[in-house]
């Protein structure tokens, strides 16, 4: 008797048992069914997790606002954490390090990593270590596999995921002991929220560096250190954006002079992890194959993805630079006491990074370098703004301009099978590539001689549209839950702007926030949730799983007659 493949639907089929049937409706039938309940069920886990009285310090949650409020920590904040942390964005409504325990920054570290090197090449891997020689792996796991981070060949997906994440987690170690070695003997000082008359001016922190009045926890610490290089390496490459220092935003205490050189090691970081895996592995493979003095060719998705990912960034670095150098505006800024009113050695915060005519008066807060270090400030915050959510200023000094610019960028985000979120680097390339033929009068999109099929472009515009959609939708959204809700008493101090900001974030799975994040009520972080979802899985993949097993064709065709459009 000949056995027939798994794949063979020739003959009838068989009612599975019950517990198929079960297994069925907790993960579904398609790949990204799959993927999808694999993730809300890890989501629904870590939370729970997050909620337990092991993983709190105080029971309470730190709000980052003008007085310092706190409330109770809630399941709600748990799983917007658990799903800002295994989608990789970073936002959140409380400071991590005053908030959780080692265990539940352990938590975060665990969903952290499942979301960047993804959730089924983590589980496939580890059961591959264990697996007994004579199991082989079916097409089933090869395709799952390969939708969430593999390349475009299902038959080099395994080596390619191996190898990509070998080299992820050889880096993560790498930069662990790079980071822990700076905070433990480099003098880092804390930036401390700034007070007058007994009231915070400060949202968050102060943007000053000669306030050498309180050295980061880490210094002379190496255990303490070292944690923290592990939570901040891994944060980094799998651009989350969370950091567990002592509050202040994100890295803003390793701004200036010599604390170039950390941003650099974050910087690296995250463009190992925004480019995406068969892009790294490509990149290896290109060197070994130079190594032994063979040709090695990039396949075109990594041609694409490769220039793509720079052509933006520099695109978004260079405007960045025309809006800030090129408004001298006080608009974003919030009217606060003069360095005379309040002390010699204490400024106000809210002066913006363009603000060229008080460069010499706020010179303390930009190092002893201040040019050098606005720029590379300007630069850093441009390149993180694509999906790391790393920044070392307050995002509302930003000028309007690179404000809007920044919802751009977030909104493509990176490479796709990255740690990065948005519509991803490659879709819109293929607009951009379609777009020019078209003025060319060209009927095929051709890029390094080879023809994108016609399908790639009709699902990149789907995409884009239906991403712009869901932000739009969304952004309003969380503005009414914020000027809606008499109790959170900042309903006129934030503007549909800083929504748009906030949301794009979330889809980007960038984590720059405008500092609403703690005001949204629980109906608006359950849309942020599931614009990060959207975000972490991509557009496609959430549209496909809510679609049947098999989807009919279209068994009856029509007689074709065109529409004018445009």
């Amino acid at each position: 008797m000949v056995k027939k493949s798994p794949f063979d639907h020739s003959s009838k089929t068989i009612r599975p048992k019950w517990w198929r049937v079960l297994w069925r409706v907790l993960f579904g039938r398609t790949i990204p069914q799959k993927l999808f309940r694999a993730y809300i069920i890890v989501i629904v886990l870590g939370s729970i997790l997050l909620y337990l009285p092991i993983s709190l310090q105080h029971g309470y949650l730190m709000k980052l606002d003008d007085d310092h409020n706190i409330r109770e920590y809630t399941y709600w904040d748990a799983l917007f954490i658990g799903v800002s942390a295994l989608t990789n964005t970073g936002l959140t409504p409380t400071i991590i390090s005053e908030t959780l325990t080692p265990f539940g920054q352990t938590v975060m570290i665990v969903l952290m990593e499942f979301g960047g090197l993804g959730l089924m090449t983590v589980i496939y891997l580890i059961w591959n270590l264990f697996r007994f020689k004579n199991k082989r792996s079916n097409l089933n796991q090869i395709i799952m596999l390969q939708s969430e981070r593999g390349n475009e060949k299902i038959a080099g997906t395994f080596s390619s995921l191996k190898i990509s994440v070998l080299f992820i987690l050889i880096c993560q170690i790498f930069f662990m002991f790079m980071y822990s070695f700076w905070l433990c003997w480099m003098p880092v000082y804390q930036q401390m929220p700034v007070t007058y008359d007994g009231r915070q001016v400060s949202t968050i922190s102060s943007l000053l560096t000669d306030d050498t009045s309180h050295l980061i926890r880490s210094y002379h610490n190496y255990s303490y250190s070292l944690w923290q290089g592990l939570f901040f390496t891994v944060s980094a490459i799998n651009n989350a954006g969370f950091d567990n220092f002592n509050g202040g935003i994100s890295i803003a205490a390793f701004r200036n002079d010599w604390n170039v050189v950390f941003q650099l090691m974050v910087l690296i970081e995250i463009i190992i992890g925004g480019i995406g895996f068969p892009l790294i592995y490509d990149l290896i493979e290109k060197i070994k194959y130079k190594h032994k003095g063979q040709v090695y060719k990039l396949t075109l998705f990594s041609k694409v993805a490769l220039i793509s990912y720079f052509v933006v960034a520099i695109l978004i670095a260079a405007s960045t630079f025309a809006f800030e150098f090129g408004y001298t505006g006080f608009q974003n800024a919030e009217v606060v006491p003069d360095s005379s009113e309040i002390g010699a050695n204490v400024a106000p915060i809210f002066v913006p990074i363009y603000d060229i005519a008080h460069y010499k008066e706020y010179a303390h807060e930009f190092g002893k370098n201040v040019m050098f270090n606005k720029c590379w400030a300007i630069f850093f915050n441009s390149m993180s703004t694509r999906s790391a959510g790393v920044g070392t200023i307050n995002q509302s000094v930003l000028s309007p301009g690179s404000q809007w610019l920044y919802i751009v960028a977030m909104f493509i985000g990176g490479s796709p099978a990255s740690t990065a979120g948005g519509i991803r680097t490659t879709t819109l390339a293929v607009i951009v590539l379609t777009i020019f033929a078209k003025i060319k009068g060209r009927k095929d999109v051709i890029v390094f001689h080879k023809k994108i099929p016609d399908d790639t472009i009709r699902e990149s515009f789907l995409v884009t549209l239906t991403a712009i959609m869901l932000v739009a939708v969304s952004s309003i959204i969380v503005f009414y839950t914020i000027t809606l809700d008499p109790d959170n008493g900042v309903a006129e101090k934030y503007t549909l702007l800083q929504c748009v900001y906030e949301t794009t974030s979330a889809f980007g799975t960038v984590g720059f926030s405008m500092g609403i994040t703690s005001y949204i009520n629980h109906f608006g972080q359950i849309v942020l949730c599931f614009v990060m979802f959207v975000g972490q899985l991509g557009v496609s993949s959430m549209l496909l799983s809510w679609t049947r097993k098999d989807p009919k064709g279209n068994r009856v065709h029509y007689a074709e007659e065109n529409i004018r459009i445009g």
